[in-house]
């Protein structure tokens, strides 16, 4: 993309957008930052900048939907995500994976194993790391390996990696979206520009994913937990196998249940670059999850404590619970959002034991839990009260974990998932 002496608005004053505008600056534009916050620094927020822009750059917490947005592409003028940005300057090969669930793992973990191969590799995106940071100093010999979010993809249009990864896609950020079939077009811009030459990695389990498969150009290549995959990723034996060879043994990593799925989809990317499967097998087995991702905290009373709050919604909760190795207690709750807390009690695990709930969606879970007959349901009015029970509960009755995986966003008594990972892990040190 050229940008040399054009007017360029970056819409947004986060780490992306100062990213953004950096890079256009770099770029030879004239750029100005806007948003919509008046105290934001460097940015301007009056809405007249828009009128002179040839290009409008968006964050990605910036919806592609706003009006005068529409009115700018009619007049035009190209409105692009950041990470579009990004990418239409690197010389890197590029790597981008998304989904609904696992993003951050399955980036960190395909990074890690370019990283143990011995080639040149850096997560960016979602993960922390505005791609935009750094796409014009990378080079042809560097992988970037970049973990997309639906924001992210949504505003753009010639975005196309040389491998798509698509871990799954259930229902989420539809306050953003607006209804699910706009979330699945965010997602399916990951793959949307892409050509014969490119790979599409997908979860071959995931029914929304495999009936966009009539749309994909590039060369398929699933994984699948549930049966073997001739073409693919799977599971056998024990052993995590890619197209009939063993790569490595199930047992030698900690990965659990649905969590292995981004261990397949990680293994996938990494056979089509060739990596030998003891690289593979060195970076997986020494893998250390991110933090509030089914983090071990503490052995009390012989009870494991997890810390999952990085668990915002249904489907990131059972795979946590799924995970779990015997019988435990489960705490749940949190901002009230459209989450279907009957998928949740329809696939619980029986291990499962009891569960705490705790948030302002306390009313749609014990809903779901009467729909499905689990009355085995304690309420609790902050997040200290609610440990309190589910401890004393799986002391008591001699239950090997407690797992707090609030299966729902964290806004109602907590900035983000971090800040209630780390009360929650404050709450667990002091407690007596």
């Amino acid at each position: 993309m050229n940008l040399i002496g054009k007017n360029v608005v970056v819409y947004g004053a986060g780490v992306s957008g100062t990213s953004a505008y950096e890079l256009a600056k770099d770029m030879g534009a004239k750029v100005i930052i806007y948003d919509d916050d008046p105290s934001a620094s460097r940015a301007t927020n009056s809405v007249g900048v828009f009128s002179g822009a040839d290009v409008i750059v968006l964050s990605p917490g910036v919806s592609s939907e706003k009006d005068f947005l529409f009115d700018a592409k009619l007049e035009n003028k190209t409105v692009i995500s950041e990470l579009e940005l990004a990418s239409s300057v690197t010389q890197a090969e590029q790597i981008a994976i998304t989904g609904t669930n696992g993003k951050t793992t399955t980036t960190r973990l395909i990074d890690s194993i370019f990283k143990a191969a011995g080639r040149s590799s850096r997560a960016v995106g979602n993960i922390g790391v505005a791609f935009s940071s750094i796409a014009d100093k990378l080079t042809k010999d560097d992988v970037a390996v970049i973990e997309a979010s639906s924001f992210q993809l949504e505003g753009c249009i010639n975005f196309a990696p040389h491998v798509a990864v698509l871990l799954n896609v259930t229902p989420d950020h539809l306050e953003r979206h607006g209804c699910m079939r706009k979330y699945v077009e965010a997602k399916s811009k990951i793959f949307a520009r892409q050509t014969e030459k490119d790979f599409f990695v997908y979860n071959a389990d995931d029914d929304v994913i495999c009936g966009l498969l009539d749309k994909i150009v590039a060369k398929k290549v699933p994984f699948c937990l549930t049966h073997p995959m001739t073409d693919g990723a799977y599971i056998s034996s024990g052993f995590v196998c890619f197209k009939g060879a063993p790569i490595l043994s199930v047992e030698e990593m900690d990965f659990k249940g649905r969590e292995l799925e981004n261990v397949l989809a990680a293994v996938a990317v990494a056979m089509i670059y060739g990596v030998s499967p003891y690289a593979v097998s060195k970076a997986i087995t020494t893998f250390k999850k991110d933090k509030y991702r089914r983090e071990l905290l503490a052995v009390k009373d012989g009870i494991s404590i997890f810390n999952d709050s990085k668990a915002t919604n249904v489907y990131s909760c059972l795979s946590a619970c799924e995970a779990m190795d015997g019988d435990f207690v489960l705490i749940i709750g949190g901002a009230r959002r459209e989450e279907n807390f009957d998928e949740l009690f329809a696939h619980l695990p029986t291990t499962a034991k009891r569960i705490v709930v705790c948030g302002e969606n306390e009313k749609e879970i014990l809903l779901a839990a009467h729909n499905c007959d689990f009355d085995s349901v304690d309420t609790a009015s902050d997040l200290k009260t609610a440990f309190s029970l589910a401890y004393e509960y799986a002391r008591a009755h001699r239950l090997k974990n407690l797992l707090f995986s609030p299966s729902s966003k964290s806004f109602d008594a907590f900035e983000n998932y971090e800040k209630r990972g780390a009360a929650f892990e404050r709450i667990v040190k002091e407690y007596d």
